[in-house]
This record gives C-alpha cells, structure tokens and sequence, in this order.
C-alpha cells in the first residue's frame, strides 16, 4: 500500500473537500438567516395589520 504523501491528488482532494464543507456549512448559514428574516418581517406585517385594524378578508 502507498503512503498518503505518494498518493497523486491527495492534497488536492483534502483541499477540495474542506472547501466543500466549509461551502455547506454557509450554505446552511444563509438559509437560516433567510428563514429568520421571513419570520420577522412577517410578524412585523401581521402586528401593523392587526394594528391598523385590517382584518379584511380581500
């Protein structure tokens, strides 16, 4: 069996997949943050509608 060193690509691969992971781990960031702004800004709607009392089924 060879040694990890004498392995062609290795380094690369390693590099690779920590650039994948580190990508994910964003991509996961981002959607909640997204999610979390969707709840606020519609809890925000929902108080001023109920604030200014419209409650119309339009």
């Amino acid at each position: 069996m060879a040694a990890p060193e004498a392995v062609p690509g290795l380094p690369l691969a390693k590099a690779l997949q920590a650039a994948a992971g580190a990508g994910f781990l964003f991509y996961c960031l981002s959607a909640c943050l997204i999610l979390l702004a969707r709840i606020r800004l519609r809890r925000q709607a929902l108080k001023a509608q109920a604030g200014t009392g419209g409650n119309h089924d339009h």
